[in-house]
């Protein structure tokens, strides 16, 4: 009786013990998990901080909701466009565009090769968010048959998070964003194709060596669309494509967001410290 009793304890030991380990172990995970996650959400913190100040001093008229978000009745008061963006804050920054797309509202910027921005602010601070920019190799001034702007998919929905969730769907066929220049223009791209595709993949190419492979470019984009978009092929259009990262960390695929340009209009005056781009 003595020896069952005794067995009985150990075995009640052991299990003790493994469930300390086992406590222990996930400890020291929580704890591994917060000194990782810790610093990322200070920098997100940063960037969101960073981003409102400059839209506080940039944007004039308020960045449009979310289509969720609009009632009948302000559906039918067009907005006013007048002086939409102060570009006066954004002197000396590397600032090409504004990039409008319902509430993501962000300066797009140009560095001297595409990992400037890549992971640091305007202000060229360090930060994971990093910047929203325009490839290197395309004009400022978006006359290429095709103009490339990344943004990280944050976790968070911030820069083109919201990409996947959002416009992945048929829900919004024919959608647009715009682009403010600071020559005082406006530019609207109406969603052409939104398709999903690999890093160094053909929908990345800028230029064409003539018009029919231009047009063979944008048929392939048609043909690898989530869904249809109402935009034709046009040998005269011009293009800007935001690409985004689909998937976790470290992964080569790409969202990739393209808008046919429908229209274009000047809406205020060019930014004082505004120079035309050299001609190519």
């Amino acid at each position: 009786m003595h020896q069952k009793r005794s067995s009985h304890t150990k075995f009640k030991d052991r299990n003790s013990k493994a469930l300390i380990v086992l406590v222990l172990i996930c400890l020291s995970v929580f704890v591994l998990c917060l000194y990782k996650l810790l610093p990322k959400a200070e920098e997100y913190r940063q960037s969101a901080k960073a981003y409102r100040k400059i839209r506080e001093e940039a944007v004039l008229t308020p960045a449009p909701p979310a289509p969720d978000e609009i009632s009948a009745e302000a559906e039918k008061t067009p907005p006013s466009d007048a002086g939409i963006i102060d570009w006066e804050p954004l002197k000396g920054m590397d600032a090409v565009a504004w990039l409008m797309l319902d509430d993501i509202s962000y300066p797009v910027l140009q560095g001297d090769d595409n990992s400037e921005y890549l992971h640091a602010l305007p202000d060229h601070t360090y930060n994971y968010g990093g910047s929203i920019f325009l490839d290197t190799v395309n004009s400022s001034s978006f006359t290429d048959s095709n103009s490339i702007i990344y943004g990280h998919n944050m976790a968070d929905g911030s820069m083109f998070g919201s990409f996947h969730s959002r416009y992945g769907s048929a829900g919004y066929r024919d959608h647009s964003f715009c682009l403010y220049l600071p020559d005082g223009t406006k530019h609207t791209y109406t969603f052409f194709s939104v398709l999903t595709t690999e890093t160094g993949s053909s929908v990345y190419t800028c230029a064409f060596r003539n018009d029919q492979a231009f047009l063979n470019w944008q048929n392939m984009l048609k043909q690898s669309a989530r869904y249809e978009n109402s935009p034709r092929p046009d040998r005269n259009a011009r293009f800007v494509s935001l690409s985004t990262c689909y998937g976790m960390a470290g992964t080569t695929r790409r969202l990739v967001i393209v808008g046919i340009e429908t229209g274009a209009e000047t809406v205020q005056k060019p930014a004082s410290w505004y120079r035309n781009p050299p001609e190519c």
